[in-house]
């Protein structure tokens, strides 16, 4: 049979790392990675997700189910890459429904990240793009309800319910370029761990300060802010990670969680589950305080200057 593979990321765990690669893949391979519904630089299927979601951003220029459709007729095995597509069942039958007229089988991809990890990595990101500007335990307190957080209740019960099959796969970051190599390769594309070298650094405790001071003139700015502070990060030596967990808000998230992500043996991680469980609800190195006011501040004159804010 046939096969349609929705790698769904989830947010945070290097989907864009994939979604490189195979976009500029020109090996032979049993699946195809379409060129249609890119709406960023990435070369994720977002408009595919955008159209299953009802999202206001959906394109029909771009393509979505209607693409899908055609290269199933094709006769294509497809691999389709988005942290936008939603694991919500009943969004999830739109493509599934398509699959079964095709006689297709559906695939749901799915990398477990440590969750503490995860949400932390997704505070920084909603910092650093201006989306979030709440204190850290207010954001833990909403972003862990987020829906692909509840590996058992939300994404493979109620998708293994409606005759989808789920993937998990494991984040494990001293070992993720290998795993990658490995998740292609299962699916015919010639990879090596060597194809998946990335750096994509924190923002420093300094860096989120000043994203949260001057974000909204950042925004008006003809220079990217990203730019202008890795500009003078390194004259100020604002190299460290943030990290935002204390050990009463990692209990509280453990509580909240803990039973999802209970025997990754039985997700089928196999050779990999135990070492991804290791990495789960650990604390991380507490490095949330600007001890140097006056360099700080230095920094964040500099960055205005460079940007005419």
């Amino acid at each position: 049979m046939k096969k349609t593979v929705l790698h769904v990321g989830p947010s945070k765990t290097a989907s864009t790392t994939v979604q490189k690669f195979l976009s500029e893949y020109e090996g032979n391979s049993t699946f195809h990675y379409p060129r249609w519904g890119w709406t960023r630089p990435d070369a994720g299927h977002h408009n595919l997700a955008y159209e299953m979601r009802k999202d206001a951003r959906f394109d029909p220029s771009l393509g979505g189910i209607d693409r899908l459709t055609q290269d199933m007729a094709a006769g294509k095995n497809l691999f389709l890459s988005s942290e936008d597509f939603p694991v919500f069942a009943p969004a999830v039958q739109k493509v599934k429904d398509v699959c079964d007229d095709a006689g297709y089988e559906l695939e749901v991809l799915f990398f477990v990240r440590d969750p503490i990890a995860r949400l932390n990595s997704m505070y920084t990101q909603q910092i650093k793009t201006f989306a979030e500007n709440s204190a850290f335990p207010d954001f833990i307190k909403q972003a862990k309800r987020e829906d692909k957080l509840h590996l058992r209740r939300n994404v493979q019960s109620p998708l293994e319910k409606i005759g989808v099959k789920v993937r998990f796969m494991p984040f494990i970051g001293s070992k993720l370029n290998q795993i990658f190599a490995e998740m292609c390769e299962s699916y015919g594309f010639t990879a090596s761990a060597d194809n998946f070298e990335h750096t994509n650094p924190a923002p420093s405790p300094e860096e989120i300060a000043l994203y949260r001071q001057i974000g909204h003139l950042m925004k008006k700015s003809d220079v990217n802010h990203w730019e202008a502070s890795n500009r003078f990060r390194k004259k100020y030596g604002f190299d460290s990670k943030y990290f935002g967990f204390d050990q009463w808000l990692i209990d509280d998230v453990r509580e909240t969680l803990e039973p999802e992500y209970e025997d990754m043996s039985a997700l089928g991680l196999g050779n990999y589950a135990r070492e991804l469980e290791e990495t789960f609800w650990s604390a991380k190195p507490k490095n949330a305080n600007i001890l140097d006011q006056e360099r700080f501040l230095a920094f964040k004159d500099d960055v205005s200057a460079f940007m005419h804010l």
